[in-house]
């Protein structure tokens, strides 16, 4: 691993999942001496990581109910410095109900609006018809906002965060679905060679007309290639006008031969990453 990184962002606030993602990118990389500093938004990651030099950055990139992050797939097709996918690691999403009170004097619960969303069931099952539910920027946020709050109100978040506010966790896995899961991923402008690569991201675009895209998931087959994800999003330039996003389950050491023969077929080409679990 380099050893001249000074500085990993990540996207905030503290106490967030992707700080929990990036503490663990760090201690599997031995960066413990390297400065961590939130960002406010992944647009902002991005833009800090094109101008910075000796930096890397953690985003989430894909949640197991949610989907995919639309905003990081965007930003890093955009991004003006050749910024690619260095490795990549998947958390356990587990929501805990915290409050300074008791579940049983809880009239209000506070959370971002995905946590809420994946805790509906609980909070029908537990709590009256008239519970207060009001939507935070994030959990942390959510969390904080509990000094200023009587012990009616609890917020949803995770045990980490918990600890880092100094709050009490009243119940733990709160999930509706308990095998909730995102994907994050490590970002940074040179190469790090962490690992032989397993699996490759591209990002392409075809010509507007019939069997464009045809022509090249032909490629595909002919190579016998498993695209593990595919994803479409406008272009943003002219409406009508799609990139699409796919993940190959092999590395590019094994498939380089093959980029080329999709390259030739595409009007936008962009090497996404070529990385692995770690």
């Amino acid at each position: 691993m380099d050893n001249s990184i000074k500085k990993i962002l990540y996207l905030g606030p503290r106490g967030s999942y992707t700080q929990i993602a990036m503490e663990t990118f760090k201690e599997k990389l031995g960066l413990f001496s390297t400065k961590a500093e939130d960002i406010s938004s992944i647009t902002r990651v991005i833009q800090q990581l094109d101008n910075e030099e000796d930096t890397i950055a953690v985003l989430p990139i894909e949640n197991s109910i949610e989907g995919i992050v639309r905003e990081t797939i965007d930003k890093l097709i955009t991004t003006k410095s050749g910024v690619k996918i260095q490795a990549e690691l998947t958390i356990p999403i587990c929501h805990c109900l915290i409050s300074k009170g008791t579940k049983e004097n809880i009239e209000n619960i506070v959370s971002m609006p995905q946590a809420l969303s994946q805790c509906q069931t609980y909070i029908a099952d537990n709590f009256k018809k008239n519970i207060n539910i009001v939507s935070a920027n994030s959990t942390s946020a959510a969390t904080s906002m509990l000094d200023g709050k009587d012990e009616t109100w609890a917020s949803i978040a995770n045990e980490f965060c918990a600890n880092l506010y100094g709050k009490r966790v009243l119940e733990k896995n709160i999930n509706d679905v308990k095998d909730n899961k995102t994907r994050f991923i490590l970002l940074s402008k040179e190469d790090l060679n962490i690992e032989k690569p397993e699996r490759t991201s591209l990002a392409f675009s075809c010509k507007n007309e019939s069997g464009s895209l045809l022509h090249v998931l032909e490629i595909f087959y002919k190579h016998k290639l498993n695209m593990i994800y595919i994803e479409s999003r406008p272009s943003k330039k002219v409406f009508g006008e799609y990139i699409f996003f796919v993940d190959i389950d092999r590395g590019i050491d094994e498939i380089s031969h093959m980029l080329y023969e999709i390259q030739e077929r595409c009007e936008f080409y962009r090497l996404l990453g070529s990385y692995r679990e770690i």
